[in-house]
C-alpha cells in the first residue's frame, strides 16, 4: 500500500483496535513491573525480581498445581520452571508432591512468600493512587479491569476456537444483533 493511501486509512478509522490496546497494554505491565521493583527496594528485598512476584502473587493463599499456574497466569514453560525453582531456592515457595499423583508437583507459598506479598498489598493499599486522592479511581479501575477481562476471554476464544465461533455469529447478526454485538 502507498504512503498516502496508509496515512488516510489511518485517519479515516476511528476508534481504538485491538493492537493499539495490546500496546498499552504491554507498556502497562512494564511501567507496572519497574513501579514493583521499586516497591521492593524501598522494603530492602532484592533476591527476588518483580516478575517472580507477580507468581507469588497469583499462586496466592492455599495449594495450586505446577499445571494450574501456568494455566492462570499464561506463563511459558522454561521461563516458569526457572522462576519456580528460584523461588522455591530463595525460600518463597513450597514445593511438593501431589498426594494423589506423586509426578505432579504441587506449590504454596511459604511463610517468606506470605509475608512478602502481605507488606506488597499493605503498600498498595496506603498508595496515594489506591485511596483516590486526584480522582475517582475505583469506577475507572472496575471499568478498566472488566473491559480487560473481556478482551481476555475474546482472544482466548479466537484462540481456542480459531474465530470460526464469532465468524459464524458475525453472519447471523441480521437475526440476533444483540447477541452479536455483545460478543464483539
Amino acid at each position: 500500500m502507498e504512503p498516502q493511501r496508509d496515512a488516510d486509512a489511518a485517519s479515516s478509522r476511528t476508534g481504538v483496535s485491538p493492537l493499539d490496546l495490546a500496546r498499552v497494554i504491554e507498556r502497562v505491565s512494564r511501567r507496572f513491573l519497574d513501579h514493583m521493583r521499586l516497591e521492593l527496594t524501598k522494603l530492602g528485598v532484592d533476591d527476588i525480581s518483580p516478575s517472580q512476584v507477580m507468581v507469588l502473587l497469583t499462586i496466592g493463599q492455599g495449594e495450586i498445581a505446577v499445571r494450574d499456574l501456568l494455566d492462570r497466569g499464561h506463563y511459558v514453560g522454561s521461563n516458569a520452571s526457572y522462576n519456580l525453582k528460584q523461588l522455591v531456592e530463595s525460600g518463597y515457595l513450597e514445593r511438593g508432591a501431589s498426594p494423589r499423583d506423586r509426578r505432579l508437583a504441587r506449590i504454596s507459598l511459604s511463610l517468606k512468600g506470605q509475608m512478602l506479598c502481605e507488606r506488597l498489598r499493605l503498600l498498595d493499599d496506603s498508595s496515594p493512587f489506591s485511596q483516590n486522592l486526584d480522582f475517582n479511581a475505583e469506577a475507572d479501575l472496575q471499568t478498566t479491569y472488566d473491559t480487560l477481562r473481556k478482551l481476555e476471554q475474546w482472544w482466548s476464544d479466537s484462540l481456542r476456537f480459531g474465530g470460526v465461533l464469532l465468524a459464524s455469529c458475525m453472519s447471523y447478526s441480521y437475526i440476533a444483533p444483540d447477541l452479536v454485538s455483545s460478543l464483539i
